[in-house]
């Protein structure tokens, strides 16, 4: 049996105020180290972007393990096989698991979500609950939200909390928008 768990966007937003703020934190440092090392090499960050978002979803990653310590299993990271070298991130972003939601970090310089293009992402949409990351005995977590972010000279210009509906098709809906930079 799945508990309920309040999925308005107030009771989202308040229940993961901390970690939104450190993934914030971390994103807005990742920012940092990507120009740093574009600027050290003297390469344009618009000749790849890809390279670009994943420096920055690198550090952030990076930056979070500690602050995931902090807060014993409430909160996981979806990491693979924990070997070390491979961290198993998917290219696209971060997914972070808490006891009652699923936090997808991804970068969108529109605000548009990713088309539902694989049966995880129409899942994810759909608002199924997932077990993919619980442990033996631990409910599934059945709030999704996408944490969708975008930098312009060096800052984020997006922050945006995402609960997304999908109804079929290749595109989700929103239930729900906050801008977090606000």
């Amino acid at each position: 049996m799945i508990a309920t768990v309040e999925v308005s966007r107030e009771a989202t937003t308040a229940r993961l105020r901390p970690l939104l703020r450190a993934v914030q934190e971390a994103l807005v440092a990742g920012v940092v180290v990507s120009g740093q090392i574009h600027r050290q090499h003297g390469w344009q960050r618009a000749a790849d972007p890809h390279l670009d978002r994943q420096l920055v979803r690198r550090h952030a990653m990076e930056q979070l393990l500690p602050w995931s310590a902090s807060v014993g299993e409430q909160l996981t990271f979806d990491v693979g096989d924990g070997a070390g070298e491979n961290l198993g991130l998917p290219m696209s972003g971060l997914i972070i698991t808490t006891e009652a939601d699923v936090v997808r970090v991804w970068y969108s310089e529109d605000g548009e979500l990713p088309p539902a293009d694989t049966a995880a992402l129409r899942a994810f949409y759909a608002q199924a609950p997932t077990t993919q990351l619980a442990l033996d005995g631990t409910p599934p977590v059945g709030n999704h939200v996408a944490l969708l972010w975008a930098d312009r000279g060096g800052a984020l210009s997006r922050l945006e909390l995402v609960r997304p509906w999908w109804r079929g098709g290749r595109h989700p809906e929103a239930d729900w928008r906050a801008d977090l930079l606000r």
